[in-house]
């Protein structure tokens, strides 16, 4: 279903719309009240500036859907996959999301008021400060396991009521204090820090500034660098398969012995690697590898 047969069946009075698929349809701006949409497919939909208001979205597919001052409010959003979700200044006032799946997303300047995030998976997911610390009190229970949490004041991020057991802090700036009193397993991540070795498969850095940063021997097999700023960054020995590079700035950095990914790679700034090492490369798309000429080693 698009667009505009989803609004001409609407506007002639039809609500239900359960099991639909609606997957990558530019919904920009629609107007939707009273809809049932329980396990309809919106996975990857343009929702900007949308209102969807007292609506069922039960087990909808809302995997990677981007909401830009959209409005989800009163809604039943129990189980909804929202995997990948990005949110800024959007709201989902009053609405019910108990047992949603809200991995790998990246939100903004987000409205919770007297919203149910029981049960909410949050692994890896990407959010500001403000969000953790306004509602701290909705986070009760809530594991933001490697989930990046935007940090202006790690004692007011330690003392939310979420379990930040393994998560990240990021803060562009560095840290003026110690990590003495972090939860187990959090780690700091900054400009130029040494993060080499660690697993951050699967993690969301979009938009992240990590100049500098020696990532060599890490795992960011599936990690979303879409926007992220790496240039000078050491990733010898780093895992990026099933990456996406997108909008990545890699300009200096070393990428020795680094697995690439294949097919993701899009509007890079692909750059050789500074001197003494002078090292040409290129993708070998058979093995996934980023391989180097005999004669520039």
């Amino acid at each position: 279903m698009n667009r505009d047969e989803l609004l001409k069946r609407y506007a002639a009075g039809e609500r239900d719309f359960s099991g639909v698929d609606l997957s990558r349809a530019k919904l920009k701006g629609v107007e939707l009240y009273g809809v049932n949409l329980s396990k309809a497919n919106l996975s990857n939909v343009d929702l900007h500036y949308a209102d969807i208001i007292c609506s069922n979205l039960q087990e909808a597919n809302l995997s990677e859907v981007h909401l830009d001052h959209t409005r989800i409010d009163e809604c039943n959003l129990t189980g909804a996959n929202l995997r990948g979700m990005y949110a800024f200044q959007s709201s989902f006032e009053g609405s019910n999301l108990t047992g949603a799946d809200l991995s790998q997303a990246r939100l903004r300047e987000i409205g919770l008021q007297g919203v149910n995030l029981s049960d909410t998976k949050w692994e890896k997911a990407n959010i500001d400060n403000w969000f953790v610390v306004e509602f701290k009190h909705y986070l009760k229970k809530v594991y933001l396991k490697r989930t990046v949490l935007y940090v202006d004041d790690t004692n007011e991020i330690n003392n939310c009521e979420a379990d930040l057991t393994d998560a990240i802090y990021y803060n562009s700036d560095g840290f003026k204090d110690t990590a003495a009193n972090d939860p187990p397993g959090v780690i700091r991540i900054y400009p130029g820090a040494d993060l080499s070795g660690l697993d951050f498969s699967g993690c969301n850095f979009s938009g992240l500034d990590l100049q500098g940063v020696n990532l060599s021997g890490s795992n960011l097999r599936g990690a979303n660098l879409i926007h992220t700023d790496l240039r000078n960054a050491n990733l010898t020995n780093t895992d990026l398969r099933d990456t996406y590079l997108r909008y990545t700035d890699l300009q200096g950095a070393i990428l020795y012995n680094t697995i690439m990914p294949e097919k993701r790679i899009e509007e890079n700034q692909l750059h050789k690697v500074e001197d003494p090492e002078e090292i040409d490369y290129l993708l070998d798309l058979d093995n996934d590898e980023l391989t180097f000429d005999d004669d520039d080693q």
